[in-house]
């Protein structure tokens, strides 16, 4: 394990990033996975990935038990090296309720998880090394990391050219410093360059600070109208009512994946979704669910068969690419949510990353669509409004004054907060990899919010004599996160701290 290069900022030079770019991409390709064989390292990541999502949806199981899941929770990983009592314990409830084969995949996980906490702490990674103190902050550690996972499953087939054999076990010690010492120093520079670049076009000064809080607490990408934020009723509610019996031993299945499916149809019926290019991409996932599944959680097809099968589904040439990832770089492998990889002649996958795609289709199938947008508009102010109630801010019975329409308003200590909620949306994976899209987009939402908050300052006279308050104060709500040094700009990443934002604004007020 080495030193890793020092951690470049949105300071650093422009072509400082772009070499560093290029080295870390070389590195991760040429000289970290290049020397091992490609069909061993390939089978042993799918089987440790598995491993990582069933631990990780550990926080989903209802183990109608307080005590033990505290207890699973906060279980140090040290003890689960040894085979102590209280994990002991964990392993015999896990095979109780799962199988044997779930509790020694989870044993295997941990104690190579713990393996590479101490190497990495032996080598001063104190902070990664912290990560794998219990079973909580190892799930909290997982999901920080689940696209990383993901992006060197497709990497591995292409950029493994040697003989070196990855044993299953070793997996996670093999990979996961490329990840940390490679990868992640990869997107934190490609992050760096979105920075720089959208600060340079918007003129405004360098800075250090290259954080984007692209990713919500969960560690989950901004969409415009999350599943959890639909509510299914109706006829929605009647197709939702055929979802399928799933059996109790498993956190993942092929009849899962199909209840997945049909969620989706269900929770977002109202928009036409079976007149998008999502009804052929839900035919193909509920065909290869039943047809081409092995034990219920892998799945193998033949290039032939999944040829026929476009053809059935009168597949688009869009949903056809997007089953595999043909891109080179790690960068675009980080941004891919294609399900497959080419293992041995044949196309491979899982229920959870077929799951995960057809979430994703979801989204690219219904963004352009008008009706989504508005509706998706309205949700989104919704969501903002809870969470500002939340936050003590009594909402207001406003929503039009004169005509002239009001998002979100809301008084707090004799203060009117005008909140506008800005749904805008764009995958990440058309911009993240490319630093001056990303500042394009950036400089025209920016834009646009400024002339949105210029618009708020000069109606704010109807609030004040609507609710009969002096003090006004304007904000604005992103769905997308943007670079700027407007205070005034929440993105929904963080809308939990609004309220201390507003403090913060208040306070500049005061000081200017």
């Amino acid at each position: 394990m080495t030193e890793p290069p020092r951690i470049l900022t949105a300071s650093s030079s422009e072509h400082m990033l772009v070499e560093r770019i290029a080295a870390q991409e070389r590195q991760i390709a040429y000289d970290s996975l290049a020397p091992y064989e490609p069909r061993s390292a390939t089978y042993a990541w799918f089987d440790t990935l598995r491993a990582i999502e069933e631990c990780i949806n550990l926080i989903n199981v209802d183990w109608d038990d307080d005590e033990f899941e505290k207890r699973l929770f906060s279980l140090p990983l040290s003890s689960c090296v040894g085979f102590s009592p209280k994990f002991d314990l964990v392993r015999q409830r896990f095979i109780a309720q799962f199988s044997e084969n779930f509790a020694n995949r989870f044993t295997n996980l941990v104690r190579y998880g713990a393996g590479a906490a101490t190497a990495f702490g032996a080598h001063g990674f104190f902070k990664i090394a912290a990560a794998f103190s219990t079973v909580g902050s190892m799930i909290d550690y997982l999901q920080s990391r689940r696209r990383h996972f993901i992006a060197l499953l497709h990497m591995i087939p292409q950029a493994c050219c040697g003989d070196k054999v990855v044993i299953p076990y070793d997996a996670l010690l093999v990979f996961l410093p490329m990840i940390e010492l490679t990868g992640i120093q990869l997107r934190s520079a490609q992050n760096a360059l979105n920075v720089k670049l959208s600060r340079a076009k918007l003129g405004l000064p360098q800075r250090d600070s290259a954080e984007l809080a692209m990713l919500d607490p969960l560690h989950l990408e901004p969409e415009r109208a999350p599943i959890t934020s639909m509510t299914v009723t109706g006829e929605a509610l009647t197709m939702w009512d055929g979802r399928e019996a799933l059996s109790p031993d498993r956190l993942f299945s092929a009849a899962e994946l199909r209840n997945d499916v049909l969620l989706i149809e269900s929770a977002y019926a109202e928009f036409d979704l079976k007149e998008t290019d999502f009804a052929p991409a839900a035919g193909l996932i509920r065909r290869l669910s039943m047809t081409f599944i092995d034990r219920d959680f892998w799945v193998v097809v033949p290039p032939d068969d999944l040829a026929a099968l476009f053809d059935e589904f009168k597949a688009s040439s869009d949903l056809r690419s997007a089953f595999l990832h043909t891109g080179q770089t790690y960068l675009e492998c980080l941004s891919t949510y294609a399900p497959f990889v080419v293992v041995d002649g044949v196309y491979r996958s899982t229920v959870t990353l077929l799951s995960r795609f057809i979430y994703y289709w979801r989204g690219r199938s219904l963004d352009r669509r008008k009706r989504f947008q508005i509706r998706a508009g309205f949700i989104f102010e919704r969501a903002v409004a809870n969470e500002l109630e939340r936050q003590k801010f009594v909402v207001q019975n406003v929503r039009r004054i004169n005509r002239r329409e009001f998002d979100v308003v809301t008084v707090r200590n004799g203060v009117i907060w005008n909140v506008q909620c800005k749904n805008n949306f764009m995958d990440l994976d058309q911009l993240e990899s490319d630093a001056t899209r990303f500042a394009k987009y950036n400089y025209r939402l920016v834009r646009a919010y400024e002339g949105a908050l210029t618009k708020e300052r000069n109606r704010e006279y109807l609030l004040r004599e609507k609710l009969s308050l002096n003090e006004v104060q304007h904000m604005v709500v992103s769905r997308f996160p943007v670079v700027t040094d407007n205070a005034r700009f929440v993105p929904y990443s963080r809308i939990t701290d609004f309220a201390k934002i507003a403090d913060a604004v208040m306070a500049h007020n005061a000081a200017s």
